[in-house]
Order: C-alpha cells, then sequence, then structure tokens
C-alpha cells in the first residue's frame, strides 16, 4: 500500500496537521477565521482556474489541502470553552460562593475517600451557564446515591483540579481538561437542597439497565470477580475491578481486554456478521446485513454506557463493517481514515486521548502489517492457520502500540503473543456466550449450568492471566521514551516497512536518517539527564529529600528502604530520570548541595547556629519552632515546609514568611520544591 499516493491520508494529514497547531500555538478564533474566508476565496478562484486548464498544476491541490489545515484548527478552536460566551469559565463568579444546578451524566470509579461523578452545569445563581465539572461526595455517607441523569441543586465553591505534587507524577487535572472538565465540587449529603430526576437521556436508560442487569446477575450467584470481568468486558464499568486484577492483566499483556474498545467491538462485529450472514441470500442482502450489523453496534454501545471509548470503537467499525464487505484493502484504509475524520470532527480533543491513539495505531497496524506477515507461512490445518492469523495480528497490533504505550506506561509485557494466543481465541467465546447470559438472566431464564460453566470460564481466564503475570523475568518495567523519540521511532518502523515493500536507494535513505536521528537524540537526552538536583518530595505525613546526580539518586527519608522502593512517586521519578542506583538514608540535619547550605528542623525544633546563614530550610514534622527568631537566627535565603506538616503550622508559617517578604514553599501546594 503506497500510503503517500492515498488521497484520504493526505487530507486527514493535513486535518490532524491544523488541530496539532491550533493546540500548541496560541491561535485565536477570529484570525483562523479571518484566514478560513481568504482561503476560501482564493480555492474559488483556482477552481475556476483550474476548469480552463488542460495540464493542472499544484495551486488548486495545495489551497485545498491548505484550507483542510485553516479548518482543523477552526475546528479545534471552536471546541474550546473560553470561545463559548454561555461556559462558566468564562463568568466572573468562580472565585465565589455559589448555588448550583447541576444534572449528574456518569458514575466513575471512587477513590479512598471519596464517591466521584462528572456532572454537567445548567445553572449557577439562577444564570444558565453549561459546562462539566467534576463531583465529589465522601463516602461516609453511605445510604446516598446519585444516579445519571438526576438533577441536584446545592450552595458550595468552586475548587481547582488537584495538580501533580511530585515530578513526572500523573497529571489527572489535564487528563480531565482533555475531557472538558476544569474544576471540581465537594459536597456532603447534607449539603444538596433538592434532589430530583431529570430529563431521561441514553446515557439514564443505560445506566438503568446495566443495574438492572447486575441486579439480575447477583440474584443469580454472580459475584466477586466474574461480576467484576462481566461488567468490564460486556458493560463498558470497570468500578468493581480490584487492584490486583488490574495489574495482573497489565503485567500478561492484556489489559486492553479490560476496556470496552476496537478488539471488543471488533469482535462482536465479527459474531454479527455470522449471526446475519443468511440475509446475504436475500436481494440486497449485503445492505441490509450491513444495517443490521451496525444497528446492533449501536445498540451495544448505548449498554455500554456511550463512554468516549466506546463511542470511538463503535464508530470506527461502523465504517469497516462497509469496507470489509468490499474485500478491498485501499477501501479498508480509507474507511478508517474516514472514521477518524468524523469523530476529530465532532471532538478535535479525542486526538490528545490515549484510547483514540493507541486504538487507530492498533487498528492501522493490523490493516498495513498483518497482511506482509501472513505471505511469510501458509499453514495447510485450520488449527495451524487460526493461530498464525492469532500471532501475526498481535504482533502487528503490538507494534503498532509498543512504543506509545511505553512512552504512557513505562512498561513493556513480554509474554504479550502468549496471552494474546491463549485469550483472543476465547475472548469471542466469552463476549458470545456473556451476551447470551446477560439476556436470559434479564428474562430470568437463565439455566444453573450456563451459570456455572460462565463463571467456571472466567475465574480460568484470571487464573491463566494471574500465571502470565508472575513470570516476572518477562516483565520489563521502568522504561522511558520522550515524545521525540516516539516519534523517530515510529518514522524508522515506517520507513522501514516501506523498504522491505520496495526496496530502493532513496527509501533505504529515509530509514538511515531516521536511525540518526534518534541516536542524536538518546545522546542530547543522556547528556541532560547526567545534571544534578536536589528535591523535596511531596509525602503526606511523611519526609522524602532526594540527591540526584547523574544516574545515582541518593534518598533521605523516615522511610525504610522497602517502603520506599514501593512508593510511586519515587518510582516514576526513577524511571523518567533514568535513575541505575540508589540508596536510602535517614534524613540528616544538614546538607551541602553545589556549594548551598541546607537545614533541616524536625519536630525537636533544634537547629544550629550559623553566622553567615544559610540558602534553605526545611520545616519536618510540625516543629514548635518560633519562626521569627529562626529567621533572625540563620538567615534563610528559602523556607520549604513538606508534607510532613500540619496544615494550621503551615498556614501560621507562611504568614510570618510573607511578612518577612521571604520566600515561601510548601509541597502541599506549590508542589515538590526542586533546586537544580
Amino acid at each position: 500500500m503506497r500510503l503517500v499516493n492515498i488521497t484520504a491520508f493526505k487530507i486527514t494529514l493535513c486535518y490532524l496537521a491544523g488541530i496539532l497547531c491550533s493546540h500548541f500555538f496560541e491561535i485565536g478564533l477570529n484570525h483562523i477565521q479571518i484566514a478560513g474566508i481568504l482561503i476560501s476565496f482564493l480555492l474559488l478562484i483556482a477552481w475556476f482556474r483550474a476548469r480552463k486548464m488542460i495540464f493542472q498544476d499544484g495551486v488548486f491541490g495545495g489551497l485545498a489541502f491548505f484550507s483542510l489545515f485553516i479548518f482543523g484548527a477552526w475546528v479545534y478552536q471552536l471546541h474550546q470553552p473560553f470561545n463559548h460566551k454561555d461556559h462558566y469559565i468564562n463568568e466572573t463568579f468562580i472565585a465565589e460562593r455559589n448555588s448550583f444546578l447541576l444534572k449528574i451524566k456518569s458514575q466513575l470509579k471512587p477513590d479512598l475517600y471519596n464517591e466521584k461523578y462528572t456532572a454537567s452545569i445548567l445553572a449557577i445563581d439562577e444564570k444558565d451557564v453549561r459546562g462539566d465539572v467534576l463531583l465529589l461526595i465522601p463516602k461516609d455517607t453511605l445510604d446516598f446515591q446519585l444516579a445519571v441523569d438526576d438533577l441536584i441543586f446545592f450552595t458550595t465553591q468552586f475548587q481547582e483540579l488537584p495538580t501533580p505534587k511530585n515530578p513526572y507524577q500523573f497529571d489527572y487535572a489535564a487528563y480531565l481538561n482533555q475531557l472538558g472538565i476544569y474544576h471540581q465540587l465537594r459536597i456532603n449529603k447534607d449539603e444538596i437542597l433538592l434532589k430530583k430526576k431529570g430529563k431521561t437521556t441514553l446515557k439514564g436508560m443505560a445506566f438503568e439497565l446495566r443495574k438492572h442487569i447486575n441486579t439480575r446477575l447477583t440474584d443469580n450467584g454472580f459475584s466477586g470477580n466474574p461480576l467484576a470481568l462481566i461488567n468490564a468486558l460486556l458493560l463498558g464499568q470497570r468500578q468493581e475491578l480490584s487492584q490486583e486484577v488490574y495489574s495482573d492483566f497489565a503485567a500478561a499483556g492484556a489489559v486492553h481486554i479490560l476496556a470496552v474498545s476496537g478488539l471488543h467491538v471488533g469482535i462482536i462485529m465479527l459474531i454479527l456478521q455470522f449471526v446475519f450472514k443468511p440475509l446475504e441470500r436475500l436481494r440486497s442482502g449485503k445492505t441490509i446485513k450491513i444495517c443490521c450489523v451496525v444497528i446492533c453496534l449501536w445498540m451495544f454501545a448505548v449498554i455500554a454506557g456511550l463512554s468516549p471509548s466506546v463511542l470511538r470503537a463503535v464508530t470506527m467499525f461502523s465504517f469497516l463493517a462497509y469496507a470489509m464487505e468490499s474485500n478491498r484493502e485501499t477501501s479498508t484504509f480509507n474507511t478508517l481514515l474516514a472514521s477518524a475524520f468524523l469523530l476529530l470532527t465532532l471532538n478535535p480533543n479525542l486526538l490528545f486521548h490515549i484510547g483514540f491513539q493507541m486504538s487507530y495505531l492498533a487498528v492501522f497496524a493490523i490493516i498495513w502489517i498483518n497482511p506482509m506477515l501472513q505471505k511469510h507461512y501458509h499453514p495447510k490445518t485450520i488449527v495451524d492457520r487460526k493461530l498464525w492469523e492469532i500471532f501475526t495480528v498481535s504482533c502487528s497490533a503490538q507494534l503498532g502500540v509498543s512504543f506509545l504505550s511505553i512512552y504512557y506506561f513505562n512498561h513493556f509485557p513480554g509474554l504479550f503473543f502468549v496471552t494474546n494466543l491463549v485469550v483472543l481465541p476465547f475472548l469471542g467465546l466469552i463476549l458470545g456466550f456473556g451476551i447470551l447470559v446477560i439476556l436470559l438472566a434479564t428474562f430470568k431464564a437463565l439455566p444453573q449450568f450456563m451459570i456455572d460453566g460462565y463463571t467456571a470460564l472466567l475465574d480460568g481466564l484470571v487464573y491463566f492471566i494471574n500465571w502470565a503475570a508472575s513470570q516476572k523475568s518477562f516483565y520489563f518495567d521502568g522504561l522511558t521514551f520522550t515524545k521525540l523519540q516516539v516519534v523517530l521511532l515510529y518514522l524508522i518502523i515506517i520507513t522501514l516497512i516501506l523498504v522491505l515493500q520496495k526496496f530502493s536507494g532513496r527509501r533505504v535513505v529515509y530509514v538511515l536518517s531516521a536511525v540518526i536521528c534518534l541516536q542524536v537524540v538518546f545522546i542530547w537526552n543522556k547528556r541532560k539527564a547526567a545534571h544534578q538536583e536536589f528535591v523535596v518530595f511531596h509525602k503526606s505525613r511523611n519526609s522524602i529529600f532526594g540527591i540526584k546526580n547523574g544516574n545515582q539518586l541518593n534518598l533521605f527519608s523516615n522511610l525504610d528502604a522497602e517502603q520506599m522502593n514501593k512508593e510511586t512517586l519515587i518510582k516514576n521519578y526513577k524511571t523518567k530520570s533514568k535513575i541505575k542506583h540508589n540508596a536510602t538514608k535517614s534524613v540528616l540535619e544538614t546538607f551541602r548541595y553545589k556549594h548551598k547550605t541546607i537545614v533541616v528542623i524536625d519536630s525537636l525544633s533544634v537547629y544550629p547556629s550559623v553566622q553567615d546563614g544559610v540558602d534553605l530550610v526545611i520545616l519536618r514534622n510540625s516543629p514548635r519552632v518560633h519562626l521569627e527568631r529562626m529567621i533572625d537566627s540563620l538567615k534563610p535565603k528559602r523556607i520549604i515546609a513538606d508534607g510532613s506538616n500540619y496544615t494550621t503550622y503551615v498556614n501560621r508559617w507562611r504568614e510570618t514568611a510573607q511578612k518577612r517578604k521571604l520566600p515561601f514553599h510548601h509541597t502541599g501546594k506549590e508542589g515538590a520544591f526542586v533546586l537544580d
């Protein structure tokens, strides 16, 4: 397949470039609209000119592709809330205490302390506005639960979304921003002044249907891991899945089957194509068959909650359902690009979602690479053929998503091909059998032997995944790539495949150029990682300091080495900073770092007498220190308070530091303190 000569590829590429340019550069909507009007006028002139020419030049084509670039930038800006006058962030009441009328959109997986929901704002202080927020309700209100489409009225104050407190920590606020959520609201049950059922939506109907299905499944004896897996694999809900099971699936290279996505929808599409195959005997049977398949796919999307991942997958495979009937490789590829173009027109922010990137990369790799792998071996028996197909599809998909997966998750499951060889043949059975179980349970017609058989099947899946995850020697953790490295690695793969398709000197030059660029980037990053820094990490109720010197890291903490190895914040820092060796020691009273003196004052409130002053004072374990007297004695240039201190103490110290015009840093508010 010659990608660069496919018109759909060029159209989508120009459109994507417009979205990316509008995302990374601050281009106002008015400027884009003016450019759009100008380019439309020029395009119209070029079209009239092209009609009269016998031999065409590239003017009209160039303007057409540039107009797609402008269109992508315009669509992206059009979806940003600051360009909508009725969005709440464009109002002036964010910093005040207000009355809110919300409608619940979805229920999220709770954390240790709160039930979590996404909700749409209908009104603030009786003023009609719009926008989504994250709603938190403490778990101590166990008798209280909100449902999708519930309307609630209360008074509270906007809160900022939690930002990362430590280097390389997952940015939950940025993730929610991509979903259109920019603030959170925290309320108790008693603060809700009004609660009633709002107008029913498709999501609300799906929520009630899933609730009914779960009730029926529970009545039939499903519980624990089998019930949680049914919810994850068939109903798109992972809230009940334990962290241990999820971690095992991730380590085994099978975490993708836990989220209803392209894999599940693709298998269900194949099942539906088999079920509706007899319709092909009718007049216009293929058209009827495609319509039935697409309708059933969208019914499944409704039941699975219409989440972004489900909508994305169903849209993509609705297009592919038609393309597969044509049995043409280019048709399938063009249809895949058309579905991406449609989804990104409806919501250009999807481009920055991990699920969107990985789904399309996996399907693209299967369409492009899998036929090449299939040619190298021609099995003679049906069993060999199916195993070879599963192996090549798994390798193609893994090749498509591996580098991106390492960039986001920093690990690579070496047993992915073994896991997929075992799991994928049974996944169709699990999904098909599961749909039948749900239907029979809903109508109270589920026999006991089916309950026992399906439970045993799901327990067997968990057992195998647990075994695969226990093979630690095949699980590669602590891997890391930068964005530029990921781009260059994919460029190497693409150019290398092009060389294998058709050998030419120019294509070899492309491969070697990409390899050289990657080597330069690796050398640059290695030199960049060799720098030194002193870090005061944020850890609630504990103290963790670190001195990094190249790939060496010395940690100072009141936690022991075993506890430190389990800390996610340290794992993330070591992975991203490429730390190869580290040691854990007790916290010192005084540090020397790059000719700077750092004094640590703990709960004993004892500090040395220094004539020339110190550069930093770190307060830990809530010392009862007279801050004014300490400042006069040590003459520090900056004061740091870590996460082990009481909030009331920190607030009092901040006031004193501000009065003395001394920089004050609290890791609980400003995040970890880093001194280069």
